[in-house]
């Protein structure tokens, strides 16, 4: 069975319900699924066949949307390109994944003939076949494809600012084993639940929706974050269901217009992709009501390891329910957990090492990498790579990844614990830590520090509130104040480039 068989039940339980609603344009499940038919049955008769891959290139659009299913529906793989990265990045994972074909938005006509001269499928202008002209040449039956589990779904690209870029290999599987994983301890979805995507259908949002169509829900996705639009959005149309990350749902909250804004309407708003400060947890409840819940994951695990659900954030005075609030929840059911030292040796409770995975969400390995793959999946178990420990009940705290760790004077400091603590001045609306060079101490800790709107912060009051919160050796030595962080195409900050900023200063 193959992922894209989602869509074709639904269009056939749920035929004139609305699937989608991108930027105030709806289409149904029929007719969606007469499309995605139409646009896999035209790039089969260009002669490619079942493992081939072809490369999308999009802002979120509903020919993104219909792209990516249909290349799930005959078999051809989906190579995830994301369109922030520089041209020469997004090219050396093009030719790394060795795709035949490129399907790209209105947005990117040059980026496009750089990467691929050849054999270019376009939305708007430029050179090859015109998106709609290609799509109307297929037929609306289902592919004659026949597409297994073990099939390749997507090349998921997460690298390529430095070396080579890693293809991580995912299966039909994998998708749709989070997608009953999904259902199974995150969603109770009905058929009127609407879904609002603010993130990129490049990344966590093209799993995010499909709970959703299999129930024959509504998805609601826009090209662009806007923070008003989403709460314009979510009031009009009664959404029910938010999916986020934690910066984008910080701006949200800190929006000054916020207040007149209803959002009672909201079951659930499920946040992934980084942690978030505790304080501001705590806040979101009060603001949005016992509906957040968090995962945490990552690409090569299908951002589907652990979870903490809607009724573990409640502030009810119990100091341990409320320790939780900083963990990542417990493993998802089918998935395992632990945490490893450096000789991949199984740690007790409390004490902090990497955190290792496996279940039938875990990736094949890296697209033509052995090495790194072998590496990454040593003893049958992904090593993620962050740094973290579980609790006696098994709860996952996680510290940070391996390479953001902080070494000052030769001692360990791990970014989120600076980040905790200055996350509890009433100045600060976020903040993020990280190290510069030092040639006397190797590294100082350092915080750069969104201020809270309407708020007077200095430096050397978010300085001295360290000092009375954290150890001599933890507390940073530098604090600049900045109006944004860089984010990548998924809304998390780009902690290598917030540190170039302030390099040298």
């Amino acid at each position: 069975m193959n992922a894209g068989y989602l869509l074709t039940r639904s269009a056939h339980y749920y035929p004139h319900r609305t699937a989608f609603v991108i930027d105030g344009q709806a289409i149904t499940y029929q007719d969606l699924n007469r499309r995605v038919n139409k646009l896999a049955n035209a790039l089969l008769s260009l002669g490619l066949k079942k493992g081939d891959r072809v490369g999308l290139l999009f802002h979120n659009s509903l020919a993104y949307l219909e792209s990516y299913l249909a290349l799930y529906k005959s078999g051809l793989v989906w190579v995830r390109l994301n369109s922030r990265l520089h041209p020469s990045e997004v090219k050396r994972m093009w030719d790394d994944s060795g795709a035949q074909v490129l399907i790209h938005g209105p947005e990117f006509p040059e980026m496009a003939e750089k990467i691929a001269p050849r054999r270019l499928i376009h939305k708007g202008k430029g050179p090859g076949l015109g998106y709609e002209e290609f799509l109307q040449k297929g037929s609306e039956n289902e592919p004659p494809v026949e597409v297994r589990g073990e099939d390749l779904s997507d090349l998921w690209y997460t690298s390529g600012t430095t070396g080579a870029p890693k293809g991580i290999m995912l299966t039909h599987r994998n998708i749709l084993t989070c997608t009953q994983f999904l259902l199974c301890d995150v969603y109770d979805i009905t058929p009127e639940d609407k879904l609002l995507t603010v993130g990129a259908l490049s990344h966590a949002g093209s799993v995010r929706i499909l709970p959703f169509m299999v129930r024959g829900a509504t998805n609601y996705l826009h090209t662009h974050f806007d923070v008003e639009r989403a709460l314009r959005e979510i009031q009009e149309s009664r959404i029910t269901d938010l999916s986020t990350v934690p910066t984008i749902l910080i701006s949200l909250m800190d929006f000054p217009g916020r207040p007149g804004y209803h959002t009672s309407s909201l079951k659930r708003i499920t946040y992934a992709g980084a942690p978030m400060p505790v304080e501001r947890i705590k806040e979101a409840v009060h603001l949005f009501g016992p509906v957040l819940d968090q995962s945490y994951g990552q690409a090569e695990s299908i951002i589907t390891i652990t979870h903490l659900p809607r009724q573990e954030h409640i502030l009810n005075g119990d100091p341990k329910r409320e320790q939780r609030l900083a963990s990542a929840g417990r493993e998802y059911p089918g998935v395992r957990v632990n945490v490893v030292d450096d000789q991949d040796r199984i740690l007790p409770p409390g004490e902090a090492g990497e955190v290792i995975t496996r279940s039938d969400l875990v990736m094949q390995g890296y697209w033509n990498q052995p090495d790194k793959t072998a590496e990454a999946l040593r003893g049958g178990w992904l090593h993620t790579g962050d740094i973290g420990y579980l609790d006696e009940d098994g709860y996952l705290f996680l510290i940070d990844r391996k390479h953001d760790k902080i070494i000052t004077g030769g001692l360990n400091v791990y970014p989120r614990e600076v980040e905790e603590v200055l996350a509890t001045h009433p100045g600060v609306a976020q903040v993020i830590a990280f190290g510069l060079k030092d040639p006397y101490w190797g590294e100082v800790v350092t915080a750069a520090v969104i201020p809270r709107k309407g708020i007077q912060v200095s430096v050397q009051a978010l300085l001295d509130f360290s000092k009375e919160k954290l150890s001599s050796y933890k507390r940073p030595k530098k604090i600049f104040l900045a109006e944004d962080f860089p984010k990548n195409l998924f809304g998390k900050v780009v902690r290598k480039e917030l540190k170039k900023q302030f390099e040298g200063k």
